[in-house]
């Protein structure tokens, strides 16, 4: 028998939490000096987050599950980077050269972000609506554990898109969509969440292979920017000698 108390909290709770876990990100758009620090430190802070969201997050409440063996999610989590890579090598055929590709390269890749992030909230909305499910006090712990990881992942979701070059408003719009697909799958989830519970383990899976990808287009950034560096650091050095 459905509780109609219980849902009705369970859809004010989902959109307070997809409000929550955005604030991080409208505070880089803000343009104060923090965010213009967020900004500078984006493909780090990014690439750390989104590591540990697939490897430290993801992965081990998969194995801790138990419904998947080991190897069946490494093949997954691999499976997953596959199907991004693949995916890559396709947008690359559209690929130009110098600073244009560039910039179309980070347009694939808050793509590639947004639709990763729109898959892990629909299944942040299947764990919370089947905890709801179990229990209203089970479901709250859920939807505070679930702001607490969403919103690191948004600033730095949020910083690959402002590098990527998207305006202001087209981000707010686009990040805000996935965020409120949480009521939604969170609601469904609730009413059917024994089927969709078989499933959750390989959905999960997948999306860590998602994040690991887009981590390590991250830490691509990172590698360039210091190759960027390197001469104007070295011109500095051999001003300095000189005097």
């Amino acid at each position: 028998m459905i509780n109609m108390w219980e849902l009705m909290v369970l859809i004010l709770v989902t959109v307070i939490t997809a409000a929550v876990s955005l604030c991080g990100g409208f505070l880089l758009l803000s343009g104060s000096k923090l965010a213009a620090w967020f900004q500078k430190i984006g493909p780090f802070f990014a690439a750390a987050v989104l590591l540990y969201a697939a490897l430290f997050d993801i992965v081990p409440e998969v194995l801790e599950d138990g419904d998947l063996p080991v190897w069946g999610v490494v093949l997954l989590v691999v499976g997953g980077l596959a199907i991004c890579e693949v995916l890559g090598l396709v947008l690359g055929k559209y690929h130009r050269h110098g600073e244009e590709e560039r910039e179309l390269k980070g347009k694939h890749q808050a793509t590639a972000m947004l639709i990763v992030d729109s898959l892990h909230n629909i299944a942040d909305g299947v764990v919370m609506g089947t905890a709801f499910a179990g229990g209203l006090s089970t479901g709250l712990l859920t939807a505070t554990a679930t702001a607490a990881h969403e919103i690191p992942q948004e600033v730095g979701d949020f910083s690959i898109m402002m590098r990527a070059k998207i305006p202001k408003q087209k981000i707010v719009k686009l990040q805000t969509i996935s965020a409120l697909l949480l009521v939604p799958v969170a609601v469904v989830a609730y009413f059917i969440g024994d089927m969709l519970l078989p499933a959750l383990p390989v959905f999960l899976s997948l999306v860590a292979g998602f994040l690991l990808y887009i981590a390590l287009g991250e830490i691509a950034v990172i590698i360039r920017m210091i190759k960027d560096k390197r001469p104007k650091l070295m011109k500095k050095r051999v001003k300095k000698e000189k005097k």
